[in-house]
C-alpha cells in the first residue's frame, strides 16, 4: 500500500464536510513534508490526525445539534423523561415497600418543578432544576455505594436518564417548543399511560403486603414480577399494562420521522446502561447476595458502564448524521431526474 492511500485512509478521521473540502490540501502538506523512501505515517503524523479528525468531528456534531430536527427531539425527550422520573418518584412515595424520606420528597419535587417549568415555557429554569436534580440524585446514589454497591448500581440508569434530560433541556429552543412539537393529545396519551402503569406496580405491592401479612396460606398467581389471589384479575392488570406501555409508545412512535429517530438516539444510552448492568454484572450482584461483605466494581467494570453509554450515544448521533446526509443525497438525486 502507498503512503499516499495510507494517509487517505487516516483522513477519513474528518469529517466528510471538512474532507470534501481540504483533503486534497491536506493530502499534499503530508507528502510534501514526508521523507523519501518513507512508506507509512509517522507516529506523530498519525496522532495528529486522529487528534484534529477527532476535535473536528465533535464541532460538526456539535453543530449538528443545533439544527430545528434536533432541537425538536431535545425539548420532546427531556419533558417525557422528566415525566417518567417524577411517576417513579411518585409511585415509590405510595408504594408500600418503599422509603418515606425527606430525600425521596425532593426528587420528586425537583422534577416536578422540571415539568412544569417545560410547560410554561421556562426552558433555562428547567434545564437548571433538571441539573440540581440529577446532581442530587448522583450524591445520593453515590452516598450508599460503600454499604450498598448493588443497589446504588441498579439505580444507576435513573441517574443516567436524568443526565441525557438535563443535557436536552440545556440545548437552545424555542419557547414551549415540547408542547408544540408534542401536542397536548400525545402529552396526555403518554402521561395517563405512564401513570396506568405506575399505578398499577403500587397496587401490585400492595397486594403482595396484603398476602404477607396474611398469617393464612392464600393461593397466589404470580407473572411477570406480579401477583395475585385471583388469576382473572391479574391476567386483566398484565393486558391494561401492556396497553398502557404500548399507547406509550404509540405517542412517541407518531412523531415525525426525523424526530423520532432522535429520540431513539438519546434513549439508547440509557438502554444500553441497563442492558450492560443486567447482562455483564449479574454474577457480581449474585456475588455480593451471598457473600457477607460488599465486592465493589473492578476498573473494568466501571469503564464498561461508563464508556459503552456514551459510545452508543456518539454512534446514534453519528448514524443520525449519515441517515440525514443519505435522505438529502436521494432527494438531491431524484429532482436532477425529474430535471433531465
Amino acid at each position: 500500500m502507498s503512503l499516499e492511500r495510507r494517509y487517505r485512509r487516516l483522513l477519513v478521521w474528518y469529517p466528510w464536510s471538512h474532507r470534501r473540502v481540504y483533503e486534497e490540501e491536506m493530502l499534499a502538506v503530508l507528502l510534501a513534508g514526508a521523507r523519501p523512501g518513507q512508506r507509512r505515517p509517522t507516529l506523530g503524523d498519525t496522532a495528529n490526525i486522529v487528534v484534529s479528525g477527532l476535535r473536528y468531528r465533535a464541532g460538526a456534531a456539535t453543530t449538528a445539534l443545533a439544527t430545528p430536527a434536533w432541537q425538536d427531539a431535545a425539548a420532546v425527550f427531556g419533558l417525557l423523561a422528566a415525566l417518567v422520573l417524577l411517576s417513579q418518584r411518585v409511585a415509590r412515595l405510595l408504594d408500600p415497600f418503599g422509603v418515606d424520606n425527606a430525600h425521596l420528597w425532593i426528587r420528586a419535587g425537583g422534577w416536578a418543578a422540571v415539568v412544569l417549568a417545560i410547560l410554561a415555557g421556562r426552558r433555562l429554569p428547567a434545564a437548571v432544576l433538571a441539573w440540581a436534580t440529577v446532581g442530587y440524585e448522583a450524591v445520593l446514589v453515590a452516598s450508599t455505594y460503600d454499604t450498598d454497591p448493588v443497589g446504588a448500581v441498579n439505580l444507576f440508569w435513573p441517574v443516567a436518564l436524568g443526565a441525557v434530560a438535563a443535557a436536552a433541556l440545556t440545548l437552545p429552543a424555542p419557547r414551549r417548543h415540547a408542547l408544540t412539537v408534542l401536542r397536548l393529545p400525545r402529552l396526555a396519551a403518554f402521561a395517563g399511560a405512564l401513570t396506568v402503569v405506575q399505578g398499577i406496580q403500587v397496587y401490585n405491592h400492595w397486594q403482595q403486603k396484603k398476602t404477607w401479612d396474611n398469617v393464612e396460606s392464600v393461593q397466589v398467581y404470580v407473572a411477570w414480577g406480579m401477583e395475585h389471589s385471583s388469576d382473572e384479575v391479574l391476567t386483566t392488570l398484565l393486558i391494561v399494562m401492556a396497553l398502557s406501555i404500548l399507547t406509550a409508545g404509540l405517542a412517541a412512535l407518531t412523531l415525525p420521522a426525523t424526530v423520532r429517530w432522535r429520540l431513539v438516539v438519546l434513549a439508547a444510552p440509557v438502554v444500553t446502561l441497563v442492558a450492560t448492568v443486567k447482562l455483564t454484572l449479574s454474577g457480581w450482584a449474585y456475588s455480593n447476595s451471598w457473600i457477607g461483605h460488599p465486592i465493589y466494581l473492578v476498573p473494568i467494570q466501571w469503564t464498561l458502564l461508563v464508556v459503552v453509554p456514551l459510545a452508543t450515544l456518539a454512534l446514534g448521533i453519528a448514524l443520525a448524521q449519515w441517515r440525514d446526509q443519505s435522505v438529502r443525497l436521494i432527494a438531491l438525486g431524484r429532482a436532477a431526474d425529474r430535471e433531465g
